[in-house]
């Protein structure tokens, strides 16, 4: 299967190490710091939902500002694999990827990034405070893709399914509500494929879980979970989900805050400053979509 591909960035130019030295990591003020930095000097891009792009070269850094994002991998006559689901916040660098043919990103819906040079962001940050939210970051992000594959590699469907929305239920928690609302804009096919189960097996893994009491579907794309604990106990990387994702939770709100206070004067969705065509790609995948949960 070939996908049609947009360029993302110009693999001509020369490549710059992504290396940083070890510091500790920001709190919430400078998270929001570096966050204004990024979206002053960085690069704007705007992506239409299933519009697929190839991975960036080791010298460019893109951080996804809003929307959903998967990083797919086609083995040579092999089934389209989702190895990971990226969120508002993340990192998209040679150093949280896997740099191989086959594998690239698509926008689960539409996005916003912000590409950027790392060492040349802003002479007037410290490089060590400015690495230090990088690899904050990109320790979460590692964080999951370990936890994931324990999940494929280790646990029966049920745990596996418990576990992913585990995660999401815990990224989506709040002090001040009781209920958790979960979105799920990715397909049945998406969440699969990431989970390595049959699309007829996770609904009725879904299913089972609603009869249960742990959940109930609110629409097509989402559900509330009823029961957190409950569902804590059916997984058994309930205590990693947690170190992670409860901690991730608090740097997202920081994140949320300041874009909403940056919205307005976000460039207008047709303004890619050259790096994407007027024409998008949709169709390469659209196969993917059909069926939801």
């Amino acid at each position: 299967m070939t996908f049609r591909q947009t360029t993302l960035f110009d693999r001509s130019l020369p490549a710059l190490a992504l290396q940083s030295p070890v510091s500790r990591e920001p709190d919430e003020t400078e998270v929001a710091r570096f966050v204004d930095t990024i979206c002053a000097k960085g690069d704007w891009l705007h992506l239409r939902s299933q519009q697929r792009v190839p991975l960036p070269p080791a010298g460019k850094v893109i951080i996804l500002r809003e929307g959903l994002l998967a990083i797919d991998a086609m083995p040579a006559k092999g089934k389209l694999q989702v190895l990971e689901f990226l969120v508002a916040g993340d990192v998209v660098s040679a150093s949280t990827l896997l740099l191989t043919p086959g594998v690239s990103l698509r926008a689960i819906t539409n996005a916003s990034l912000v590409s950027l040079d790392p060492p040349a962001i802003d002479r007037a940050i410290p490089g060590h405070d400015y690495w230090a939210f990088l690899n904050a970051q990109c320790k979460n992000q590692l964080a999951r893709a370990n936890i994931h594959q324990l999940m494929i590699g280790r646990l029966e469907t049920e745990a596996r399914v418990a576990s992913f929305i585990l995660g999401l239920a815990l990224r989506a928690l709040r002090d001040d509500t009781p209920e958790i609302s979960v979105a799920l804009p990715m397909s049945r096919t998406d969440i699969a494929n990431y989970l390595v189960i049959n699309c007829d097996t996770l609904s009725r893994t879904m299913m089972r879980f609603c009869d249960r009491g742990l959940l109930e579907r609110e629409n097509r794309h989402a559900i509330r979970v009823i029961d957190l604990d409950a569902l804590r106990r059916k997984s058994p990387l309930a205590s990693l989900l947690s170190a992670v994702f409860e901690r991730e939770r608090c740097q997202r709100q920081v994140f949320a805050e300041r874009y909403a206070e940056r919205n307005a004067s976000m460039p207008s969705v047709h303004d890619n400053n050259g790096l994407v065509p007027a024409v998008l790609t949709t169709g390469a995948l659209s196969h993917s979509r059909a069926g939801h949960l």
